[in-house]
């Protein structure tokens, strides 16, 4: 379909990804309309009675183009803050994050981007196997799915007085999808994630996804997301 002909109806179910010609302006920096069905928030799905006392909200949404994907976050929460002082360091150990994943819908291999407060990133080029080694391992390794190319993709947060914001755009050349193209109608598989942990001690997990455990890497349960034409 041509960017000049109508837009397709959101699939059921899915996370519409809007048409954006310029991904590079400034992203959002505030809460979100409530209903506003481009953003999707983060929760904990898992708990039947609803999420713990220390939880605070956040929002994310994608939008795209035939270059990109640009994920954008708002996450509630006073100074956030992690310990990472370069790329590709073991951010979930450290503080604060923001998680992306994103596979193509069959396809085997997904990613795995992580953004902390202070804009460093870890980065990850997952396969079944590697993420089964990894966990088999002890978790101790991490070689076998770094991308180590700070350019792999861009990204920008900043931190406000009660909430923190990401933007992370991810090159079509860097996702792994089959033909390399990005297209109306295209449907992936998508979750975005958080590690807060600036309400005290430990952390707190929430996921856009509707995940029925608190792990990230249930694949099968991440949502469906749809990249939509022009308005």
């Amino acid at each position: 379909m041509g960017m000049n002909e109508p837009p397709l109806p959101t699939r059921a179910g899915a996370w519409p990804a809007r048409y954006c010609p310029d991904l590079a302006r400034e992203p959002a920096s505030a809460q979100p309309a409530p209903g506003d069905p481009d953003w999707r928030l983060l929760r904990q799905h898992w708990l039947p009675n609803g999420p713990e006392p220390r939880f605070q909200p956040g929002w994310a949404r994608v939008q795209w183009n035939e270059r990109a994907l640009r994920y954008e976050a708002v996450l509630k929460g006073r100074g956030p803050k992690n310990a990472a002082c370069g790329l590709n360091e073991r951010t979930w150990e450290l503080g604060d994050i923001c998680e992306i994943f994103f596979q193509d819908c069959g396809g085997e291999r997904y990613l795995e981007i992580h953004v902390t407060p202070e804009n460093q990133r870890l980065q990850l080029r997952w396969t079944p196997e590697t993420f089964r080694a990894f966990v088999d391992g002890g978790m101790r390794d991490l070689s076998a799915p770094l991308v180590g190319d700070p350019a792999w993709l861009s990204s920008t947060a900043r931190v406000h007085e009660d909430y923190w914001s990401v933007c992370a755009i991810i090159p079509a050349q860097s996702l792994p999808i089959r033909d390399g193209a990005l297209r109306v109608g295209a449907v992936f598989l998508t979750a975005v994630c958080r590690y807060d942990c600036s309400t005290g001690p430990g952390f707190v997990l929430s996921s856009t996804a509707p995940l029925s455990e608190p792990s990230y890497h249930r694949r099968h349960e991440w949502d469906p997301l749809q990249l939509m034409g022009p308005v």
